[in-house]
């Protein structure tokens, strides 16, 4: 028996089957789409913000072509086991909010994070196939997210290659899978020709070897023009010949508390991201990230603004096009392409050194999943295209500069102080920052793995002997967090310092989480707002 394919109530609205269809139809005619997130904490406060966004925009003439649903971490996990973590940020859907989600003709939905390369990928790309969401994600969180009680590597490798063979199934009634580059082990690369090479492998494994459709997605850590331009001309040459995007995610590392300069970097980015697309289009919806996103979790009034600034920047894009050296920039994507396309021969040669049946598209996700993506590229050795090279990606230009930055600007060191550090969720970037620095200052670093529990981090900063914890979260539930580490640090009578960062926000119960960081520090644990002041604040071994 096949998996049931829906159509969702948007395409029957526009006449087409599924999204891709509509993205096919986008192409063609020189549309561009355009892709909002939103995630409240209930499926009906989501449906009440997007239909006031649909609404507002609508009345100036503007469609919100596409939006993705931020669900709570929990879908990660089979339906039997979500209520064995606690609640965060974001809908948990029920079959009855499946089957409204996908009737719902305001606007087509995306479903990224937390479903494909999960433990529960398999239920969760059959619901979203039957209700007619045909663009499902993200492989790349397979690859370096952990959940809570989110089952083991063989398990979700399992799952994860049941969900893309029901991808690969529906190929022909416009099934997509969803990969977020940002969010896998291509952001950890040196540069960016290594990344388009992450991105070739996993078209090799998606594409020719479970023979289901892939679109990639990019740029919430990529904040440089350049760079921008570069992955979004060489796309169409990688998935040669059936192109087509997912979305291009707004640059999200450059925003800071003040709203002009937001504005700056959103006229920036969005007017690459459109140029792009309308010189090689691919169907990638265009994503302006709300000014607020480095403030608290957006609300509709928030997500409104920026795609009505979009729409102008649009305007601007289009009469711009002679401002862009297309010639050479595509001529530098296409040397990008041939590059990616040697990297990732040699990553499967690497892989069937090892003894890896790189036939079996389930031996190779398994094999990547535990393989330390650093190690595979220095094993593949090779030298990228003059001018690709120097194209750095977020992570480690920003590792490099806050290092620098910090060690220009402190003479603390902390010599022999033993350090847990853990992120009790899946954002890890600034985490892997901070061990970096404290590494450099001296530090003895235990850094836990990303599926760790409250109290497990106490527990082992207790058997580690540690002195220091430091603990990072963003998720929506600061508060519980930090009350399961205040009992555990009263039960095992632990007496080091605690920091907690991340954003530190609670649901409770309203549309969006709302700030604890008052109700954190009541608890006796320190929070901090500044990495780069983190190091000054700890205590050094007397």
């Amino acid at each position: 028996m096949g998996t049931e394919i829906g159509v969702s109530g948007f395409c029957r609205s526009v006449g087409l089957a599924s999204e891709y269809d509509y993205k096919r139809r986008c192409v063609a005619t020189g549309k561009i789409m355009y892709h909002a997130h939103i995630g409240l904490n209930t499926w009906d406060a989501t449906l009440r913000a997007l239909a006031h966004v649909v609404g507002e925009l609508a009345a100036s003439g503007h469609v919100l072509d596409r939006f993705g649903l931020c669900l709570d971490r929990a879908m990660s996990l089979p339906e039997a086991r979500r209520d064995s973590i606690p609640r965060e940020t974001g809908p948990v859907l029920s079959s009855d909010e499946w089957r409204a989600v996908g009737e719902q003709s305001l606007s087509q939905p995306h479903l990224g994070d937390f479903m494909i390369g999960t433990a529960a990928s398999e239920e969760n790309c059959r619901h979203a196939l039957a209700h007619g969401v045909t663009t499902v994600g993200n492989l790349g969180q397979f690859f370096t997210f952990d959940i809570p009680g989110g089952g083991d590597d063989v398990e979700v490798t399992t799952a994860t290659v049941g969900a893309l063979q029901q991808m690969a199934a529906a190929r022909d009634r416009g099934a997509v899978v969803h990969s977020y580059l940002d969010d896998g082990p291509a952001m950890q690369l040196k540069h960016y020709a290594n990344y388009l090479g992450w991105a070739a492998l996993e078209s090799h494994i998606i594409e020719g070897m479970l023979g289901a459709r892939l679109g990639h997605c990019f740029g919430g850590l990529v904040p440089q023009p350049a760079a921008r331009a570069l992955i979004a001309l060489a796309m169409p040459q990688l998935h040669e010949p059936d192109a087509v995007g997912s979305m291009i995610y707004g640059n999200t590392v450059d925003y800071t508390k003040d709203r002009v300069h937001n504005e700056a970097v959103l006229s920036s980015y969005l007017l690459v991201d459109i140029a792009t697309q309308l010189r090689r289009p691919t169907g990638h919806a265009i994503n302006p990230v709300p000014l607020t996103e480095n403030l608290r979790i957006p609300d509709a009034t928030d997500i409104l603004e920026v795609h009505q600034l979009g729409r102008e920047i649009e305007r601007e894009a289009r009469r711009s096009a002679d401002l862009f050296a297309w010639e050479r920039l595509e001529a530098q994507a296409y040397e990008g392409v041939r590059y990616a396309h040697e990297w990732a021969r040699r990553a499967l040669g690497v892989l069937e050194e090892d003894g890896v049946d790189v036939r079996r598209a389930y031996d190779v996700l398994l094999a990547l999943r535990r393989m330390d993506v650093r190690t595979l590229e220095a094993r593949i050795d090779l030298r990228p295209p003059k001018g690709l090279g120097d194209l750095e990606p977020w992570k480690a230009q920003t590792s490099r500069s806050m290092l620098a930055t910090i060690m220009r600007d402190t003479s603390v060191r902390l010599d022999g102080v033993r350090i847990v550090v853990a992120s009790l969720d899946v954002h890890d970037l600034i985490r892997d920052v901070l061990v970096k620095v404290l590494m450099s200052l001296g530090a003895e670093v235990i850094l836990l793995p990303g599926d760790s529990h409250p109290a497990a981090v106490i527990a082992a900063a207790e058997a580690e002997n540690a002195d220091t914890v430091i603990v990072s979260t963003y998720n929506g539930g600061a508060l519980r967090q930090a009350r399961a580490i205040a009992d555990a640090v009263h039960e095992r009578d632990y007496d080091g310092q605690i920091f907690m960062g991340g954003v530190l926000n609670e649901e409770t119960g309203g549309e969006v989480p709302v700030d604890v960081s008052e109700q954190v520090r009541a608890l006796g644990i320190r929070t901090v707002d500044d990495i780069a002041g983190l190091p000054g604040l700890i205590q050094p071994v007397s």
